[in-house]
């Protein structure tokens, strides 16, 4: 149980920066499994699951005001995560924060960066230091987050401290890419086979490497295949609702090409941002059970 947040309230403004907010229970997801101190832990960051966001006043907001509504697209995200890749024997956290918004994509970079971005990292930071401080309690510990959540998995690589460090099992930034300049960061490693610790698991999935989305691609140097494990360009096959699918790394842009994927069979309720054969939105999809996989492997293979 987390302790109750010491001004007794649940609802922050999105401008407020509370250092109490996340000792509320009701910012974060509640998997309904009791901790374990056995088995490794899990730090989730959801993606994003806000298209548009208005305040208490009906102001345009780029980062979510954290309504029911958002707070349950988000939690629908932590469910299937929590159902589908970090569930048996994995102790999973994730917390409810204002995430920004699909909308705000469209601002230039620079005011993206400095008005709403850098204010969501900082969130996501003081959410991980109170998950340390009150929550951990010394576990081994793994990091994962999809698109959004990918993008701030790598600014806690760069965050945490050496000794937090040498506990954290591996990374998982799914739907993200890890640049050039990431790499200058000790803490981020790119994986390269199926089993070692300490590493960081990246890739982007298109139908071919000419639809490659900028805003998630993020100049990708590393990539490899979550069926195989291989960072070469030897196949893999998954089937995925009807379809048979062939997943291989394209080592030129660093990103799985999947061949065989019938859009039909899965539509976007959504008008998507990204090109038409970019799959970004099936990352977590495609791939859910060699993920759970793998966390265990990585987690507990002696």
């Amino acid at each position: 149980m987390i302790a109750s947040c010491a001004c007794n309230s649940t609802e922050h403004a999105v401008n407020e920066q509370c250092e109490c907010f996340f000792a509320a229970d009701t910012n974060w997801y509640d998997s309904g499994v009791a901790v374990n101190d056995n088995w490794v832990d899990v730090f989730y960051i959801s993606s994003v699951e806000v298209l548009s966001s208005k305040d208490s006043l009906g102001n345009l907001s780029y980062r979510s005001v954290l309504s029911p509504s958002e707070k349950g697209a988000i939690g629908n995200e932590y469910s299937f995560v929590n159902g589908k890749i970090f569930r048996d024997s994995l102790n999973f956290f994730a917390p409810y924060y204002h995430q920004f918004t699909m909308e705000s994509l469209g601002l230039p970079a620079k005011q993206f960066r400095t008005e709403v971005f850098n204010r969501v990292e900082e969130e996501i930071h003081q959410a991980f230091d109170y998950y340390m401080e009150h929550l951990n309690n010394g576990r081994r510990f793994i990091l994962a987050g999809f698109s959004q959540g990918g993008m701030l998995t790598l600014s806690l690589l760069k965050h945490i401290s050496d000794e937090q460090y040498s506990r954290m099992v591996a990374a998982y930034v799914l739907g993200y890419g890890i640049s050039q300049a990431d790499l200058d960061c000790k803490h981020i490693v790119p994986a390269c086979d199926r089993y070692s610790t300490g590493v960081t698991v990246s890739f982007n999935s298109v139908a071919d490497a000419s639809q490659i989305w900028p805003v998630v691609y993020n100049g990708s140097t590393a990539c490899i295949n979550p069926v195989n494990w291989r960072t070469d360009s030897v196949p893999a096959q998954v089937s995925y609702k009807g379809c048979d699918l062939e997943v291989a790394v394209d080592s030129c842009f660093n990103v799985l090409v999947v061949k065989g994927f019938d859009p039909s069979k899965d539509p976007l309720p959504f008008t998507a941002p990204w090109p038409e054969g970019c799959l970004h939105n099936k990352e977590i999809k495609f791939y859910n059970d060699f993920l759970y996989r793998n966390a265990l492997d990585r987690s507990y293979r002696k």
